[in-house]
């Protein structure tokens, strides 16, 4: 019997010698941020979800580890971020993360189950797609408490705008741009700095001599939107920043920029499009709304309490809006008013509001939503076109330099932050 157990030792003992021989790391570490990691696995399923944009939009992928190079510098910035929002106190509940996402659902023609469904049907782990979009709105959150609200654009500064030949002319068209940066680091060499230049002046070459543009993006730009094809989306034009601006105005559909120099490297622009050039039309909205903000006295959880109980008793006929705006809002202006706004003019209100206010059937409660200033719901009363006013040409002026300026802020700040942190980066050693 002893002799035995011995056998079977000696043979449990050498098959698993033999199986730690074989075995393999279920995974690993590929960047240190700070006092933070990023595993193998989080890079593969990041990798993995845009391989699969990839394939459903029919374009060709890059090599994987370009991809995986340009997906890891886009974690690595948003862990960097992610930290600093979690010692700043930053935080979006699911209250605000559903209202988000019911936002989503609702561009997409579908309600918040069929949008879950969908994505899921996709391939795409709901929870994990969740978290994603709980993560932007952090960031988002972050950069405009630390970038946008240094930014102040003076009356003189509209005026000088306006009056200026540029600006005359940029309200006149909207851009869609395409977008490579061959990125120069902080306090770079004479020799990278020209190493730099001459790698933009070939993808100049090589773009106008018939290369694919987003394919080139993709593959060789240090840009956030390189792995979308360097599309920067639509603009108008007095929004663009305006290194972009001043050598856009002049191109034509098709025509690419020569290399444009900032503190982040150098820039390739593309005229995907544009348009423009008529007088605009505008819709306005006239809206009501009821705020209620959290303070020393009341924390966020009663503020939703209290604004959910308020929308109840609109919505059943218990109150009328305005007695609840009278009675309740923290609204000072409106809720004399009976929480009448006015009309209200695209560019106005921040971004939540807006998208609620333009989603929102006329006549109809909107849903509780929140802002920066607290929680809300709001009523469209009527909706007009008007053609654009000076007004309306101030405001729209006034957003232009706000949006030049915090794209500007927002590339210098994120450099600031990406060098300040401490980053170990794993990717190509070996386990």
């Amino acid at each position: 019997m002893a002799r035995l157990l011995g056998t079977l030792l000696l043979s449990t003992l050498l098959l698993s010698l033999g199986a730690r021989a074989d075995m393999q790391p279920l995974d690993r570490i590929v960047a240190v941020v700070n006092d933070g990691v990023i595993m193998q696995s989080e890079l593969d399923a990041r990798v993995d979800d845009i391989a699969a944009q990839f394939r459903a939009d029919n374009r060709p992928m890059p090599p994987l580890n370009v991809m995986q190079e340009q997906v890891l510098d886009r974690m690595i910035l948003e862990r960097v971020q992610l930290q600093m929002a979690e010692r700043a106190g930053i935080r979006v509940d699911d209250a605000a993360l559903n209202q988000a996402l019911e936002g989503i659902a609702r561009q997409n023609n579908m309600t918040l189950p069929q949008f879950s469904e969908t994505l899921r049907g996709d391939g795409y782990d709901w929870s994990q797609f969740r978290e994603q979009i709980r993560n932007e709105m952090v960031i988002s959150r972050l950069q405009q408490r630390s970038v946008a609200s240094r930014i102040r654009i003076t009356d003189r500064e509209v005026e000088r705008f306006l009056q200026s030949e540029t600006g005359k002319r940029m309200f006149q068209a909207d851009f869609h741009l395409g977008h490579i940066l061959v990125k120069v680091p902080g306090g770079a060499s004479p020799d990278q700095v020209r190493s730099a230049k001459q790698k933009a002046d070939d993808l100049v070459n090589r773009l106008r001599g018939g290369a694919d543009f987003a394919e080139t993006a993709v593959a060789e730009s240090d840009g956030p939107q390189a792995l979308e094809g360097g599309d920067l989306g639509w603009r108008e034009a007095a929004q663009w920043p305006s290194l972009f601006a001043d050598a856009a105005i002049d191109m034509q559909k098709g025509d690419i920029s020569e290399p444009l120099r900032s503190g982040a490297g150098f820039h390739i622009l593309k005229m995907i499009d544009r348009r423009g050039g008529a007088a605009k039309v505008v819709t306005q909205y006239q809206v009501r709304h009821v705020l209620i903000r959290a303070d020393t006295l009341t924390t966020e959880a009663e503020a939703r309490q209290e604004i959910n109980r308020l929308h109840d008793q609109v919505a059943s006929g218990e109150l009328s809006f305005a007695e609840a705006a009278e009675r309740a809002s923290d609204d000072p202006g409106s809720a004399r008013e009976g929480g009448e706004l006015g009309w209200v003019t695209p560019g106005e209100m921040v971004p939540e509001f807006e998208q609620m206010m333009t989603e929102t059937p006329v006549g109809q409660l909107s849903p509780v939503f929140q802002t920066q200033f607290g929680w809300h719901f709001l009523e469209v009363e009527d909706t007009r076109d008007t053609d654009m006013s000076d007004r309306y040409r101030d405001l729209q002026a006034r957003q232009a330099l706000q949006k030049r300026r915090f794209d500007e802020e927002l590339q210098t700040w994120l450099q600031e932050q990406r060098a300040e942190a401490y980053v170990d980066i794993r990717l190509n050693e070996d386990s």
